[in-house]
Parts: structure tokens; C-alpha cells; sequence
């Protein structure tokens, strides 16, 4: 690589430091202990007023590689732009200071850049769940193995700044810096894709973000200009700069899509941080937004109904995807025959104890009642839990229930593969069906049949679940259910998930492997299918 050194240094590792006394040192430690040495690093200490200040310059009594620059506090952009000013090395990395490096980071991503010439070089992910301690992977440019194109990777691509390398004259030569929004890596990113003239992707992850820690901007956002509608003004800045820089026209479609896909993902993570009404403010300011920039967009409402794998299948619609609008780890049963008393639930993961909660109140009527949805998508993976017999009615014995900290106790149970319980179930679809024709004539159904997978893996290769006899069992239920559904309602229009092609889970889902989650690649072709079905 032609040299462009500034100082004889070959990477910056640019550090952005506010009140993270409890993580600093181990965030540190994991630079110095590279197993590259030709490096700087920035302590960009942003007006901390605990301990990470003099943390800081601790650090850099100890280590002649470290620089500390103290300034007042104006968040995380206005940090990282000091240090790029303030950088030396012919490369930039950027790491959060509550997170740690893999001892091969700057080793591996250096010679992306170094041999394979690539101005971006980014790796894999490791999450860290700083309640539980539990580790997930997260494939940052692809899905089971199949890398994405240079537009997949703007929809679906993880947009995070931190994984990645970047040539010091990608920001330099464009002027490139970040702007002061919440989400203002969703800002640039897209951005830095297109102005690369070449990308190097390794598939290892070499860099661990510890997710759900006290006080972190993604638990409780720093307040900015566009507070109270976050992302978009990164959004604003996104599309202004792919006009500004010529990309726009080419780029138009995939813009859309990628405003849709990842608008869509900021409801998910702010699902469970607001309040309803603020919620419900924040999604429609979204819905305006992207009606103001692509007209084309057909704006249709719905209701999900079903499982996990549902929701991702219909984030990757053409369409705006509300979680707010979920029913998740209940069945037609309970909806039927909801609990008569009051009942409260408690679980450690705030957005089951949402569902579980909207279970027990009977919640789907009122949501229908609420907002006359164009749509309801529903499948029936929820439907292979037993029922509880409880307070007059019936709960879901999903594996969220299972989970609860406090839970009403049950009666009786009602096996699922008993005939009380399919006689039950038949009748409450009968109901179902008969009340949705009755109070909601102008809403579709659209039945999307999805079953547990028999298999995980990759696209090169697959395996058979352990569990295999137990797992076609209870298909054979699901199996009836939806042939009777389909036989007794007129109007719904099917999904035939099983003909899409990749139809298991894949073996290294983040959101975990198991039989009723499936893969990204295979929830985007059920997804298109159901587009068709609703005529987008």
C-alpha cells in the first residue's frame, strides 16, 4: 500500500470517553495488548464527570501510545470528529469505550487495508448482554455463509461504525465527519459504502459490544436537536448526502428500502423504552417521513399474530413494521377465551412481559378496534404450547410464560395434542373467524404457514434437529389447524412458507437456534410472497 502516513503511524483507535469508569480499563486493555503494536490511541474523554477522566490520563502515564484530549461535554460525534482531527495513523478505527477488541483486531482488519488495498474492512460481532452475560454472534455482512451484494449490504448491513477500518483518506479527501443526531453512524455508513472504491469483509468476530449496560445513549439517548423523533434527522442528513455526493438517483430504490428496513428497527429497539402515547407519536412521525421522500410508498396497517419468526418476516416487508401491533406468545384460544380477573405478570425481559400482559388484558380486540388494520398476518407456531386453564379463561404456556418471575397459577393444563384441546381450538377459530367477518369485514387475513423447521444450518449444509419425532408431531397439529382455517374462512389468502427455499433455522441465528426461528435469507422470500398476496 502506497504509504500515507501521518507520523509513521499506521492506525488510530479513536476512543470516545463519557462516565464509563466501570468498563474503561477493560476496554483499554484490550487495545494494548494487540497483538499489532503500530498504533495510537485517542482518549477522547468528552466532559466525564466520574472517574474516566483521570482514568484516562492514568492510561496514558503507562503507555506512550496513548494521547488524551479533555474537552467539554458535546457527545459522541463531536468526539470521534475531534479525534479523526487529531489522528496520526494512516487508518481509523473507532471503538466504544464500554466494549473490548478481540487481541487480532487491528492485526486483521490492518491488512484489509494494508495487502487487500480496501479503503472499508469491517468483521463480525460478538453481543454482549451485560444482564445475563450471554454472548451472541452477529454475521454483519451476510446471512449463512452467502455474503451480501454491495445493496444488500446497505439495506441489511449492520450499520455500526465501530466494526470497521476505514484509509484515513476515505474521510479526508470526501470531508467526511459525524453529524450531531441520534444515530449518526445511520448517517455515514450507507455513505461510506458508496464512496469505497473497494470493501473487505472477515467473516470472525473480532469485536465484542456489550449491549444493555446503565447509562449507555442506546438505554437512554442523549438529547438532541431531533429528540423526540430519533433517527430522523440521521435519515435527512443520509439522503441529502447521497444527493450532495451524486449517488442519489442510482441509489434511489435502495434508499427506500433501507429508510423502511431500518426506520423499522429503531421501533423494535424503542419498543420497549416509551411510554404508548410517545410511542405512538414517534411511529407515525416515522410513517410521514418516509411518505414525504418516497410518495411511491404504499403506506398499508396490520396486525401480527404469531410468532418470533412472523415479526422478522414482516420487518423485511415494503412496509413500515409497529411492534406495537404484535400479538406474540398467544393463541386463538386465549384470544377467545381470555382470563375474567386481573392479571398482572412480571418477567426479566420487559418486551415479553409487554406480550404476556397484552394476552391476559385480551388486548388484540381493542388493538383491532384501535386501528382498523388493512391487514392481519397470521401464523400459528404460537399454537404448539399447551393452555392453562386460569381465572375463566385460558393462557398460552409458551416458553415466555414458562420464564416469569410471577405468574398466576394455573387450574389445570389442557394438552395440546388432546382432543378437548383441538375441539377447543376449533371452535375458537370458528369464533375467531365469524367476529372478524362481523366487526372488521374491510380488514384481509392473510395466513402465512409457517411450521417448526426439521433442520439448521447453512446454506452449504444441514442437519436434522435431535428432536425430530417431537418436532413433526406437533406440525401434524399445526397442520390441521391450518387446513381447518383455510377451510372455514373465505376470505384469507395464504403464505406458503415450506416452498421457499432455505426453509430452516440457521445454525448461527442470533436470536437463537431453535425450530420455530428460521434464517434472513428465507424470511425475505416469505416476506415478498406476502407482498404479493396484499398487492404491494
Amino acid at each position: 500500500m502506497k504509504n500515507e502516513m501521518v507520523g509513521g503511524i499506521a492506525v488510530s483507535v479513536i476512543i470516545p470517553v463519557y462516565n464509563v469508569a466501570p468498563w474503561l480499563n477493560e476496554c483499554v486493555e484490550s487495545v494494548v495488548d494487540q497483538t499489532f503494536s503500530d498504533f495510537e490511541v485517542l482518549l477522547i474523554d468528552d466532559g466525564s464527570t466520574d472517574a474516566s477522566g483521570k482514568m484516562c490520563d492514568d492510561w496514558a502515564e503507562k503507555d506512550a501510545r496513548i494521547r488524551v484530549i479533555h474537552k467539554e461535554n458535546a457527545g459522541p460525534s463531536a468526539a470521534r470528529n475531534r479525534g479523526i482531527s487529531e489522528a496520526k495513523g494512516t487508518c481509523f478505527t473507532f471503538l466504544d469505550a464500554d466494549d473490548r477488541l478481540d487481541p487480532e483486531f487491528l492485526e486483521k482488519m490492518y491488512q484489509g487495508i494494508a495487502i487487500q488495498e480496501a479503503d472499508l474492512v469491517e468483521c463480525d460481532v460478538w453481543r454482549l448482554n451485560n444482564i445475563t452475560g450471554n454472548k451472541t454472534l452477529r454475521r454483519v455482512s451476510g446471512a449463512m455463509g452467502k455474503v451480501y451484494s454491495p445493496e444488500e449490504q446497505m439495506e441489511y448491513g449492520y450499520t455500526a461504525i465501530w466494526k470497521c477500518m476505514f484509509r484515513r483518506e476515505l474521510f479526508t479527501k470526501n470531508a467526511l465527519q459525524f453529524p450531531d443526531c441520534h444515530s449518526e453512524a445511520r448517517a455515514l455508513y450507507p455513505l461510506l459504502l458508496c464512496l469505497s472504491k473497494k470493501r473487505v469483509y472477515i467473516p470472525e468476530p473480532l469485536y465484542c459490544y456489550r449491549l444493555f449496560r446503565e447509562g449507555s445513549l442506546s438505554a437512554a439517548p442523549r438529547k438532541t436537536k431531533d429528540s423526540g423523533a430519533e433517527g430522523i434527522k440521521a435519515y435527512e442528513i443520509l439522503l441529502e448526502s447521497f444527493r450532495q455526493y451524486g449517488f442519489y438517483e442510482s441509489c434511489r430504490e435502495v434508499l427506500k428500502k433501507l429508510v423502511i428496513v431500518k426506520l423499522s428497527d429503531l421501533l423494535a429497539a424503542f419498543f420497549t423504552q416509551r411510554q404508548p402515547e410517545e410511542f405512538a407519536v414517534l411511529t407515525e412521525e416515522y410513517r410521514k417521513f418516509i411518505r414525504k421522500n418516497f410518495p411511491e410508498y404504499q403506506d398499508r396497517s396490520y396486525l401480527a399474530v404469531g410468532g418470533y419468526n412472523l415479526n422478522r418476516v414482516l420487518s423485511n416487508m415494503d412496509l413500515l413494521h409497529d411492534p406495537a401491533g404484535r400479538i406474540n406468545f398467544s393463541s386463538l384460544i386465549s384470544i377467545m377465551h381470555p382470563v375474567k380477573e386481573q392479571t398482572e405478570f412480571k418477567h426479566r425481559n420487559r418486551y415479553r412481559q409487554i406480550m404476556l400482559q397484552r394476552e391476559a388484558d385480551n388486548r388484540f380486540w381493542s388493538l383491532m378496534s384501535e386501528r382498523r388494520p388493512d391487514f392481519v398476518a397470521l401464523d400459528f407456531i404460537e399454537e404448539r404450547f399447551d393452555l392453562l386453564a386460569c381465572r375463566g379463561g385460558f393462557l398460552t404456556k409458551s416458553d415466555a410464560f414458562e420464564g416469569c418471575e410471577e405468574r398466576p397459577e394455573a387450574e389445570r393444563i389442557i394438552l395440546r395434542n388432546s382432543a378437548e384441546c383441538l375441539e377447543l381450538w376449533q371452535e375458537s377459530a370458528l369464533a375467531f373467524i365469524r367476529r372478524m367477518a362481523k366487526e372488521f369485514p374491510d380488514t384481509d387475513m392473510i395466513l402465512i404457514k409457517s411450521y417448526l423447521a426439521e433442520k439448521k444450518g447453512d446454506i452449504r449444509d444441514q442437519e436434522f434437529y435431535a428432536d425430530l419425532d417431537e418436532i413433526r408431531k406437533i406440525n401434524r397439529i399445526l397442520e390441521q389447524y391450518y387446513r381447518f382455517f383455510e377451510q372455514h374462512c373465505k376470505k384469507v389468502k395464504t403464505v406458503e412458507a415450506t416452498k421457499c427455499q432455505y426453509y430452516f433455522t440457521d445454525k448461527e441465528y442470533e436470536y437463537g437456534v431453535i425450530p420455530s426461528h428460521l434464517n434472513e435469507l428465507v424470511n425475505r422470500e416469505i416476506a415478498n410472497r406476502t407482498e404479493e398476496c396484499i398487492g404491494i
